[in-house]
């Protein structure tokens, strides 16, 4: 009878801790993007709702990251100066629907906050140990890894948006350092291994509960791996973690998350001129259509940093619309979020590219005659008023040079000219040329005379008509299976030049400026094979304005143009922007492969 008993207990161990493995039941899915190109993340973890050990329920829970709040964290500091700085890798706001959703099943399990906590640990478990950087809770989850740091962030940030009083537990005098989280707990943790007495640290009167993030050993609140016996625990508060985040993770339980959608669109608003100040109305609207659900944007410039511009809340109608001012050039990304609600996933708008043209007219001004002396001392003379008239003639910028191998290419995208409402009058500009010294020799002199030149202020009147600057799209043949693309601003000048190129024999062009109105969305499409030359432009209801095609001749052309003129301070914006390669298949499945490449704009444009 004892030996069955024996036998009985032996069974069950064994079940038990097949059950508990990490890997045996938990699913975690790589990689890969929804249909609304989220991260996308399958966890298991388990709840005991009885004091029985066969009453385990399993729970999946399903975990949807956009990829505007990824670009988010990824894009800001990662660098800790002293030991306190741990604490700004914690994000609770950022992972609160995780926590929710996991305190949903553990809320009415005995022992709560411990079965809660355990969870975390399960789900935290399941993300791969890797040695790295350090990462905010947001970049363990889409990367799918972390070592000791970063998984313990994550777990510290899911059980304290679930309300746990947590700390970060720092090894520091250990070789190497380590990290976990400590959870305070109002009793004694019951679920931990049975050959273990739980171990925890006083902190402020109460505590602390080890809780070790590394998957090996299916830790439980209160275990302590053995390479940590006898190690000392430097403590991490977190009174000053994030306090709040732009947006966070979707997640649901036990259920796939339903895809949703944010649309996203531009239009001019008033302009002051004497402020040098513009204004764009950002507008769109999220799908399904929820009443007073939170729109975040993003506006990144210049290749810096993911900035939060402004948070709206949606009307009745699920709409938004936000009022962006800004007064610098250059060029920026913007895009909207909704953290999505309910069962649904959350959800980004597409990139808008947007260019920023010049403030400044182009001038015309006149210099004093002894500005065009020669020599070194016309140089150092002439610097400013030289230096000045360079920054304004503004030649040849390239935004994009992106080089690609295959039987052809093709570009495509979409693009609008917003059309200030402001006039530029003439107006009088002022350049101040520093004094210099100018040498003369004067008729049978051996010796030079030094003429001190004093400093100049000198009015420059402007245009009254606004200059004007072009977009070029130009797609080149550079033989064999080499193409290219690139997208490049150009001033008069340097438009002329380019156009008298592309009217040779082995070039074609068409000029998107013909027919094109302001403040309406256009299309471009250009192929280029050795087999065809198409470069087509439409309106926004896909009715094909311009086009030029050729099959005969397109073996001999190698290079095709689409260019576009505005006005320098107008604003220009894409969307839906990329570059296609047009590889044959290896293999007859019908159809050519095609590669594609969202085009990412050069930084400082």
């Amino acid at each position: 009878m004892q030996s069955q008993k024996t036998i009985i207990l032996i069974v069950s161990v064994l079940l038990l801790v097949f059950i508990m493995q990490p890997n045996a039941r938990a699913h975690t899915n790589d990689n890969k993007y929804s249909s609304a190109r989220n991260y996308e993340r399958t966890y298991t973890f388990y709840v005991q709702h009885e004091y029985r050990w066969f009453s385990m329920h399993a729970c999946s829970l399903y975990v949807s990251v956009p990829p505007s709040l990824y670009d988010y964290y990824r894009s800001q500091t990662h660098s800790v100066s002293s030991e306190g700085g741990y604490s700004k890798f914690v994000t609770p706001n950022a992972v609160r629907s995780i926590a929710e959703n996991i305190q949903n099943v553990t809320s009415n399990a005995p022992y709560s906050d411990e079965q809660f906590a355990n969870a975390v640990l399960k789900l935290v478990h399941q993300i791969s140990y890797v040695k790295s950087n350090a990462k905010y809770p947001v970049e363990a989850i889409v990367d799918n890894s972390g070592d000791c740091d970063v998984l313990s962030y994550l777990a510290a940030s899911i059980m304290k948006a679930g309300g746990l009083d947590v700390v970060l537990l720092h090894y520091k005098e250990r070789s190497p350092t380590h990290m976990n989280v400590g959870v305070y707990l109002p009793h004694t943790p019951v679920y931990g291994k049975w050959w273990m007495k739980p171990k925890g640290y006083e902190y402020n009167g109460k505590k602390y509960w080890v809780a070790e993030c590394t998957s090996e050993g299916n830790w439980k609140v209160g275990d302590q791996p053995s390479s940590l016996a006898g190690a000392k625990a430097w403590i991490v508060s977190l009174e000053t973690c994030e306090k709040s985040s732009p947006a966070h993770v979707s997640s649901s339980l036990d259920s796939s998350l339903t895809p949703s959608s944010i649309s996203i669109n531009l239009s001019p608003g008033p302009s002051n001129v004497e402020d040098r100040a513009r204004t764009l109305n950002i507008s769109g609207s999220i799908s399904p259509a929820f009443s007073g659900q939170r729109v975040i944007m993003y506006v990144t410039q210049d290749g810096s940093s993911s900035k939060i511009f402004g948070t709206v809340f949606t009307d009745p109608f699920g709409n938004y619309s936000l009022t962006w001012n800004f007064t610098s050039t250059g060029t920026y990304y913007i895009r909207t979020s909704w953290s999505g609600f309910l069962n649904y996933a959350a959800s980004d708008s597409e990139t808008l590219t947007v260019f920023v043209g010049f403030y400044q007219p182009l001038v015309e001004f006149e210099v004093p005659e002894y500005y065009w002396g020669t020599g070194p001392d016309y140089t150092s003379a002439g610097a400013s008023a030289a230096a000045y008239y360079g920054l304004i003639s503004q030649g040849v910028k390239e935004f994009l040079e992106i080089n690609l191998l295959g039987d052809g290419i093709l570009l495509s995208g979409e693009f609008i000219i917003l059309k200030s409402e402001k006039t530029i009058a003439r107006s009088e500009q002022t350049i101040t040329i520093p004094s210099y010294e100018q040498k003369y020799r004067m008729p049978r002199s051996r010796r030079p005379m030094t003429i001190t030149v004093p400093e100049q202020t000198i009015k420059i009147p402007s245009y009254e008509q606004k200059p004007k600057h072009h977009l070029g799209f130009i797609l080149r043949h550079n033989g064999g299976s080499n193409y290219s693309v690139s997208v490049r601003r150009l001033n008069d000048y340097n438009i002329s030049q380019t156009t008298k190129q592309l009217e040779g024999k082995d070039t074609a062009f068409i000029n998107a400026s013909m027919g094109t109105t302001e403040n309406t969305w256009y299309k471009v499409v250009a192929k280029m094979s050795k087999d065809e030359i198409t470069a087509k432009l439409y309106d926004q209801n896909g009715t094909l304005l311009q086009s030029i095609a050729t099959r005969d001749y397109a073996i001999s052309i190698s290079e095709l143009g689409i260019l576009m003129a505005y006005d320098k301070d107008t604003v220009i914006a894409f969307r839906n922007l990329k570059v296609e390669t047009l590889d044959q298949p290896t293999q007859p499945v019908g159809g050519n492969h095609t590669t594609v490449y969202r085009l990412e704009w050069k930084r400082g444009g």
